[in-house]
Parts: structure tokens; sequence; C-alpha cells
């Protein structure tokens, strides 16, 4: 292989005056006796392949390389920055691997230059480049420029270039299964003035070989999507990058689930306090001013959307109506306790605590129907048997009971059905 400038010109000017026959002779000896020189930069060969490619041949960078550039895009992804549901965007730091080829900026069939300048570097106030932006960004919209990002130049006329930056993007998040949620957002990539007749856009994909960890997020997967978009008459070729992420929940569990489902449950025990203390309705009250700030402050994280529901929401909000019901039943039940001894009680309000004495296996009514019963069995003549006598207080017991059971029972039931719900949408 003939490595240096000097041999190539010798084999090029014995070549033109040498039969046919006797090449493979000057080859021979070319490959054998002349010295062996390694490829090596040299200032001078650079710049005059430079002045060759940029003066000689009268380069303009303002001119496309084809009729139709075909450029294809990597996105390389190095940190998520955010990833905010309620206002909606994505802020990710990563640079574009841009390629496409320029034929006037090849000289891999020039031997002067094609061994020792493999490559050159320049930028784009010398060469001719794609005009992009990212349509869904949120904080800058305009063509990605940057001139202190050098291009590389090989030799078969193939550009390669990476501008970078942190890009914020809108991203319409699902916050059905918050703080379980996995969301996808995209970078998407088009073409600004050139149409998809000047330019052909073509994803590779995404690459996170340095990519950091987030620790609120967790990188689940990526892919592309080549589309085009209307812009008047014209039709613009555009490239998304679709960025899927999964919520790493344990922060939210220990700060959101974990005290909603305890606070949830607090406000049950108000029917455990005798009516005598004093302190139910004040405990009710209390327990349903914390929940109601409580979820003040996790609506605040969840965005102002109509698109989807958050079962989480749906949750409090069922939570917060059985807390205001609760504070009616206790004032229902003080009222019931404080109401004189000669008060009759309703016929209906009579059999439904009997009713919710039997389901509650209260013994006040027990007793009393069991009294009735033996003294009926004791008597010698027939004795009309009668229902079991309640007093208020009585009542105001077996109306706790049933409500403190059937508060615990419900809150059961819809809280393992909320953490199913979350759990089978997270792992699917």
């Amino acid at each position: 292989m003939l490595a240096s400038a000097k041999e190539r010109l010798i084999w090029v000017h014995l070549k033109a005056f040498l039969p046919s026959r006797a090449l493979p002779i000057l080859a021979y000896w070319t490959a054998t006796m002349l010295p062996f020189e390694e490829a090596a930069f040299s200032y001078s060969l650079e710049n005059d392949l430079r002045t060759l490619l940029f003066t000689t041949n009268s380069y303009n960078k303002f001119t496309r390389p084809l009729e139709q550039v075909t450029i294809s895009a990597e996105l390389n992804l190095l940190s998520l920055a955010s990833l905010s549901i309620k206002d909606q965007s994505m802020s990710v730091s990563c640079y574009f691997t841009l390629q496409w080829t320029d034929s006037r900026l090849s000289w891999s069939t020039n031997p002067t230059y094609s061994t020792d300048v493999p490559v050159i570097y320049s930028t784009e106030d010398y060469v001719w480049i794609p005009s992009l932006s990212v349509t869904n960004s949120v904080s800058d919209i305009g063509v990605i420029s940057d001139d202190t990002v050098v291009i590389r130049v090989a030799s078969d006329g193939t550009l390669t270039w990476t501008p970078g930056g942190i890009y914020d993007t809108s991203c319409t998040t699902d916050v059905t299964y918050y703080p379980f949620d996995t969301q996808t957002c995209s970078v998407t990539l088009t073409t600004w003035g050139y149409t998809n007749i000047e330019i052909a856009l073509t994803g590779v994909g995404v690459d996170k070989s340095y990519y950091d960890e987030n620790g609120e997020w967790d990188f689940v997967s990526s892919s592309t999507t080549t589309t085009t978009r209307s812009s008047g008459d014209n039709t613009l070729p555009q490239i998304s990058f679709n960025l899927t992420f999964r919520r790493r929940p344990a922060f939210q569990v220990m700060n959101t689930i974990v005290p909603m489902i305890l606070l949830a449950f607090l406000k049950v025990f108000v029917f455990q306090l005798p009516p005598d203390s004093g302190e139910k309705i004040g405990y009710a009250l209390t327990t349903l001013l914390a929940f109601a700030v409580y979820l003040t402050l996790v609506t605040d994280h969840i965005p102002s959307t109509s698109i989807n529901t958050s079962c989480l929401t749906v949750y409090l909000v069922i939570i917060f109506a059985l807390g205001i019901i609760s504070v009616l039943f206790t004032i229902y039940v003080l009222k019931c306790h404080h109401n004189p001894e000669n008060k009759p009680i309703p016929k209906y309000l009579s059999k439904l605590c009997i009713a919710f004495a039997k389901l509650t296996c209260d013994n006040c009514c027990c007793k009393n129907k069991n009294a009735v019963e033996e003294l009926a069995e004791g008597a010698k003549t027939p004795v009309e048997v009668i229902e079991p006598e309640l007093t208020w207080p009585d009542v105001a017991k077996i109306l706790d009971a049933f409500f403190f059971k059937a508060y615990i029972l419900f809150l059961s039931c819809l809280t393992v059905c909320v953490l199913l719900t979350f759990i089978i949408s997270y792992y699917q």
C-alpha cells in the first residue's frame, strides 16, 4: 500500500508511461522497495485540501448537495431534567446526531489526500446544514444552530453534526393512575422551510449510552415515528422521538398514599367515642378539616384537565364525602342520645335498630328479647309476645356500632380495590 504522497506521485507518473503488463511488477517493487510511511497529519496537505474543496471547487453553502437530501437523525439522551404532569411539560438534556452526504466534499477518489487526510472538521459557517427545529418546544422555537459545534466531514463526503442542548417540550400526560403512572413524551424534529421534496428525514432511534438515571422517573423504552405535517400547500417531514418514563412510586407511597389511608380510617373512630364524652362532633370536624387540607395538597400536583380523571382524586372525593356524611350521622346520634326518655321512638327507627343490632350482634336488644321470651314461657296463661323495648341511649349505641362497622367494611373494600388498580396498571 502506498502511504505517502510522494509514493503516490511516483506511481501515477510511472503508470502513465509503462505498458500494462509491467504494472504488476511496478506494484510489487513499490510495495517492497519504497520506504513505508504511516498516514500522518500534515497541515499543508489539509490546507491544500480545504482550498481545493471550498475555494477551487467554488463550494456554496447555501446550495443543497442533492435534489433530495436524506438526513438520518438520532437522539442521544443524556438526562431527564424534569417531567411535570401539572405543567404537562418535559425537559431533557440531549443532543442530535445528524448525518447526510455532500458529494462536493468528497476526496476519497483523490489519491493525493484520501489516505493522509481521512477526515476534516468544519462548522456551519462553511458547509451546508439542514434547517431543523424542535416544533413541540415550549421555551424556544427556532432553527437549531450552534456554530461552536464542529461538523465532521469524512473523505466519502459524509457529514456528522451533533447539536445539543436542554429542550423543554410539551407533553400530554395521563394522570389516571397517578402516582403509579407511566408517561410518554416526545421530542419532535421538523424541517424549517424545506419540504419533503428537498429533505427526507429518517429516524435512527434513541441512544441512552450516556443517560444518567433520574431519581423520580425510570426510563422504560423509546420509539421513533416518522410522519409529515402540512404547512399551507407544502408538506414538511418530521420525526418524533417518543420517550416512555415510569414514576418511581416509593416517595409518593410514603408521602401521599399512606397518610391518605390513615386519615381515611381515622375518621371512622368517631363512632367509637361515647356520646357523653362531648368530643364526638369536635373529633368529626377535626378529621374532616385535616382531610380537606390534605386533599388540597394532593390536587396541587395533579393537572387541571378533564381529558382523564385520576383514580386517586376519585378516591379522595369519596373519602371526603364519607367524612361529611359521618359528621351528619354523628349529629343524629347525639340527637338520639339526648332525646327525653318519655319521647316515643318511631316504629321505623325501632325496626331499623333491631335489624342493625342483629347485623352488628349488639347485646342490648338481644337481652330485652330474651327477657320477653322467658316471661312468656314462665306464664301460666298465654302472653302476647311484644317487641323488645328500646331506649334512646340504646338507639344511639346501636347506630354507632352499625355505622362503625359499615364504614370499616366500605373503606377497606374501596382501599383494596384502588390499590389493586394501581398495582395492576403499574406492572402491566
